[in-house]
């Protein structure tokens, strides 16, 4: 007899499922009349069907996110053939109307190992809706997010996505914005290490290879990617599709600063269990250990002297990448 648990998740996992097709059928239709506004129900959509791993059967994840892939595939088809001016993530971030505020993240470049004010790739805005972060287009530099101010005092945070697009050899930190975070999608990372603190929302990595990434979240799906250490606080299995070697660790103890405990006790991450170690690969259905991930040695997993290169003012990114890219 089926547990009770067992008969809600697949009255959810149904009622999802139809959810999605309308939402697909609705996409289709707003494609004709308004592209910005199908990129933003596709974006919504993906974002929902991630929370819904927590209950959908593997069979059904598999699917969904094959059809999602689909969606999103024609639609940046139609764009690209559109005789409209296509939409560039480059310059993704709209200026809202009736904007609050607007602050620039702190970007050191390799070339003057000054933080830059004016960088147009690194785009954080307020505007009536929450803020936004995007950022894309980075190479050779080490970032640190800030947000937005209001009248010169720190602004409440609001549930607000962050993107990180076309990153190479660079340090991204998201730590001072995870606390407003319900949503990460990371898009060609290259030879370059994300951190961010906890949040209970998702994490998706597409694209990716030779990169650090430094997480806490309630779920987390990597696609397509090679060489990626990954170390997590994840209260669902993580999920990995068209990837292989990857190696996993539990988000290090040297990191959880007093902030950061906070941050895991805000976001109720901490009440639960990290299942960082039940990785699911939607490639490999045999009963054997999937050949495409592993656990990271305790041996091999980096000193408390080389993660505290992360909090070092003067920024010393090629020695915090020598040291721990997968390959260097």
């Amino acid at each position: 007899m089926a547990s009770a648990g067992s008969a809600a998740n697949a009255a959810a996992a149904a009622k999802f499922w139809d959810y999605f097709q309308q939402q697909k059928e609705a996409i289709n239709a707003l494609a004709a009349l308004s592209k910005e506004d199908a990129s933003k129900k596709i974006r919504e959509l993906d974002s929902s069907l991630r929370e819904a791993f927590i209950y959908l059967p593997p069979y059904d994840q598999k699917r969904l996110s094959k059809d999602l892939d689909e969606l999103r595939g024609q639609h940046q088809q139609q764009r690209s053939t559109s005789k409209q001016q296509g939409f560039k993530f480059k310059s993704a971030v709209a200026k809202p109307n009736n904007a609050l505020a607007t602050a620039s993240s702190s970007v050191t470049s390799a070339a003057s190992e000054q933080p830059s004010s004016a960088d147009s790739n690194v785009q954080t805005s307020l505007s009536p809706a929450g803020p936004s972060h995007k950022y894309t287009g980075i190479s050779d530099s080490w970032v640190v997010t800030d947000m937005p101010s209001l009248l010169g005092e720190v602004a409440m945070p609001s549930p607000t996505d962050c993107e990180l697009r076309d990153i190479t050899n660079s340090v991204v930190d998201l730590r001072p914005i995870s606390r407003s975070l319900r949503a990460l999608n990371c898009h060609r990372i290259q030879n370059s290490i994300v951190i961010c603190g906890p949040f209970a929302g998702s994490v998706t990595v597409r694209d990716s290879n030779n990169c650090v990434l430094v997480l806490g979240a309630r779920q987390f799906r990597l696609e397509n990617s090679q060489g990626v250490d990954v170390y997590l606080y994840c209260t669902s299995h993580p999920i990995i599709e068209k990837s292989s070697g990857i190696r996993f660790a539990s988000y290090p103890t040297e990191l959880r600063t007093p902030r950061i405990e906070q941050e895991f006790g805000t976001s109720q991450l901490g009440l639960q269990p990290n299942s960082f170690d039940r990785v699911d690969d939607f490639n490999w259905l045999k009963r054997q250990a999937s050949p495409n991930w592993s656990i990271s040695q305790a041996s091999a997993l980096p000193s408390a002297d080389i993660w505290s290169f992360l909090d070092d003012t003067s920024k010393p990114r090629e020695k915090l990448i020598q040291a721990l890219l997968p390959i260097n």
